[in-house]
């Protein structure tokens, strides 16, 4: 059986990602799965141990860039269930592609936690293509701020404070996204968001398919090879 081809939609929230991918499998004649971080973090992993939870330094949590400003930016770690769940999304993606399914993905590809280095292996042997999104930061912020305002979170069911403190940790954390997100300078295609529309983006993606399977991946794994090899 034929492997299907994987989609990687890299970039942070704002750079139109989840709105690339939809329009790509919507428009596409062929049979393409559909996936995303999104979904993944609310609709998979358990809250409990998502950044907002209670058991968040067993799964993903947020703690200062600089342990000695406490009040200051933050950023993302993984605790052991964290670790083993993006290790399983991986492992769900490579499973759909070797069933001769195409699956499109939008994710987060950080280095550091090593989401990118877990991806790159776990997929190897596959028709890999990663496209990087990445718009100037100061577009992002205009974009967040305008969503802050379309879609405010239900106060009213989770409570002023609960509302207040989970806004106050999605800003800090949004400068170590932007850096971590795109620390990585591999792909097979990146695309200025603030420039191309979602049309053009999906055009230009369809175009670098056609031109065959991506190497970023196969680059990368000479980058970070696995230990003992």
């Amino acid at each position: 059986m034929q492997p299907g081809q994987i989609i990687i939609v890299n970039g942070t929230s704002g750079s139109g990602k989840s709105t690339t991918c939809e329009m790509l499998a919507k428009e596409s004649e062929d049979f393409w799965l559909l996936y995303g971080i999104d979904h993944f973090l609310a609709g998979t992993l358990p809250a409990t141990f998502g950044h907002h939870g209670p058991r968040c330094r067993d799964g993903i949590y947020a703690h200062p860039v600089n342990e000695a400003e406490p009040d200051g930016a933050l950023r993302w770690s993984f605790g052991p269930y964290g670790t083993r769940a993006f290790a399983t999304l991986h492992e769900w993606v490579a499973s759909a592609a070797r069933q001769g399914c195409n699956i499109i993905l939008d994710h987060l590809m950080m280095m550091d936690p090593p989401v990118l280095q877990d991806a790159i292996w776990r997929m190897q042997g596959l028709p890999v293509t990663l496209i990087t999104l990445k718009p100037p930061y100061e577009v992002l912020e205009q974009r967040l701020l305008q969503r802050k305002y379309d879609k405010k979170l239900p106060a009213d069911i989770l409570g002023e404070e609960t509302v207040r403190i989970i806004t106050n940790r999605l800003n800090r954390l949004r400068p170590w996204f932007y850096e971590a997100v795109y620390a990585n300078d591999c792909s097979d295609l990146e695309i200025d968001t603030a420039r191309h529309g979602p049309e053009a983006v999906c055009a230009m993606i369809n175009e670098r398919l056609a031109a065959g399977p991506g190497t970023a991946f196969a680059q990368l794994r000479a980058r970070f090879p696995l230990a003992g090899k």
